[in-house]
């Protein structure tokens, strides 16, 4: 893998304008993902952080084409499309339990546009003063908590065999990719959790716990998650998977996979072991058996109320 870190310190904006940059950049790298071919679940590991009015690019890539892709988003100073902002507004909402309202749309772009930029110029360079706006703000964060709701997204398969189990705990972040691309990408959805593993005696799963607005179509997720996996196939992406068991061989990133899978399963496998078990046939046999949940829970309403939105039934061979 590829690891870098992309910054600039002190943008000419305040912090919420900055987060919402960290958005665009990100999600117009992922539409320029998209575009090449690829998808978000095969590329690695992109993390953004905002924090003042600096903002952090955590990557890691597994190919030298991915990280020349995320270059050249970050240089790009085109404005980002109003329905662009528009998507990550609603993501914002969602991370932050708050309603986002553009007050001065003409000065939000102006003050985009001068992070864009100031990015592209100044990025992993000594930071300087930056010259902010004296004008009024031209978005407004009000935490709304009530407005949301938490949900919980299950994957699970039935096989318990120590090998389906190894494939299953080394591809689990590709189900879960996978489902956000298809379910959650254009809705008020963040996720509010890492995701767990789960070795059981008759199955292995994966839960992730994510934040959205109430308004959110629930039954139509779960069907569009359903359609998704049942019909994905992994073999165009077979380089990235063998990039990806390259990584755990090699990269320290995967260095305490074995450690985490033997408390998991009491298994001792190798990252050679692990690694062995990344190829798209066993992908291909996991989405042919997977099983989804997703479970939401009305904190403030009704903390005592479940609801079963939908589950996505087992696909037999």
């Amino acid at each position: 893998m590829i690891h870098k870190l992309y910054s600039a310190y002190n943008l000419p904006a305040d912090h919420d304008v900055c987060h919402l940059f960290e958005h665009l950049v990100i999600r117009r790298f992922l539409r320029a993902v998209e575009k090449s071919g690829n998808e978000r679940a095969f590329i690695g590991e992109l993390h953004g952080t905002t924090s003042e009015s600096s903002v952090f690019f955590d990557v890691a890539f597994f190919t030298c084409e991915s990280i020349t892709l995320f270059e050249k988003v970050i240089a790009d100073v085109k404005p980002f499309d109003l329905s662009m902002i528009h998507e990550s507004v609603a993501h914002i909402e969602a991370e932050m339990k708050s309603s986002v309202v553009i007050w001065d749309e003409k000065e939000l772009r102006k003050q985009l546009a001068r992070c864009q930029k100031d990015f592209a110029d100044r990025r992993s360079i000594k930071p300087k003063k930056a010259i902010k706006s004296t004008k009024n703000p031209p978005l407004e964060v009000d935490y709304q908590p009530e407005d949301f709701i938490d949900f919980t997204l299950t994957i699970e398969i039935p096989d318990a065999s120590t090998q389906a189990t190894a494939a299953f705990f080394c591809m689990y972040p590709i189900l879960l990719d996978l489902v956000r691309s298809a379910c959650f990408d254009l809705a008020p959805v963040y996720p509010s959790s890492h995701s767990e593993f789960t070795a059981y005696h008759d199955g292995n799963s994966v839960s992730q716990i994510y934040t959205v607005k109430k308004s959110f179509d629930w039954q139509n997720a779960g069907k569009v998650a359903q359609s998704h996996l049942r019909t994905f196939d992994p073999a165009p992406h077979a380089s990235c998977l063998n990039d990806l068991a390259e990584a755990f061989t090699t990269d320290p990133f995967y260095n305490s996979a074995p450690i985490y899978f033997y408390q998991k399963t009491a298994a001792p496998f190798t990252k050679d072991d692990l690694a062995k078990t990344i190829t798209a046939t066993n992908l291909q046999a996991i989405l042919q058996q997977v099983t989804v949940n997703i479970t939401a829970k009305n904190h403030l309403a009704n903390p005592q109320v479940c609801l079963m939105i939908c589950s996505i039934t087992r696909v037999c061979v």
